[in-house]
This record gives structure tokens, sequence and C-alpha cells, in this order.
């Protein structure tokens, strides 16, 4: 297993922030060139998924785990991590129970025709 598939795996099902979209992250995928992280975003029916690549741009954010704590009248406790991870599974990308590891076909070459022999 390679270091990025190791990261993925100790973020598995947690919100993750890709640009200005937050996601699930639900895998780890490769093709002959990259590596990607498997992201669940929300709003459709049964989510979308989407490949990531793994070069960066993705941002963790398991760092809010205690940000702007509440405590419910039931003893929750409830920060902006867990109001962010429930926004995810209230609208279509809930927690996967097992984690996706793909290995992707390579893209077609759309580059400059090879030069023949």
């Amino acid at each position: 297993m390679n270091h990025i598939e190791q990261m993925c795996r100790e973020h598995f099902n947690e919100p993750v922030l890709l640009g200005f979209d937050l996601g699930r992250l639900i895998g780890f995928a490769e093709d002959d060139h990259d590596y990607y992280l498997i992201i669940r975003y929300p709003q459709y029916p049964n989510g979308r998924i989407s490949y990531h690549t793994a070069v960066g741009g993705y941002i963790f954010l398991r760092q809010l785990k205690f940000q702007n704590c509440v405590v419910s009248t039931t003893g929750e406790v409830w920060s902006d991590y867990t109001r962010m991870d429930s926004f995810l599974a209230l609208n279509g990308a809930p927690k996967e129970e097992e984690f996706i590891v793909k290995k992707l076909e390579p893209a077609p070459y759309y580059g400059r025709k090879k030069k023949e022999a």
C-alpha cells in the first residue's frame, strides 16, 4: 500500500473540501499516471462520485471536530465538523460501509500523435 492510499484510509468517510465544494472521501483509485481520491458529492439523487487528483487542492477537515461546539439537550456534542458530516449524510453523501479501491484503465492519449518508427 502506498502512502497516498494510506492517507485516504486514515480520512475514510470524512468531509473534505475540494476547491469550494464539500464532499466525502470514500476511497482511493490509481491509473498508470496518477493517484485519485474518490469523492462522493451531495445534492444528487444518490450523490455524485468523482475522482479528484491526489496532487493537491483538497483540505481535510478533521481539525474542525472541536470548533464551535454546542451541547444539545440530549447531551450530544455538535461541532462544525459534525454539522458538515450531517449535511453530507442528509443530502446524498452518506457514510460508506467499506473503503473503495479501484485500478482505473488508462485514459486515451489526447496529445500529439506518436512518431512512427
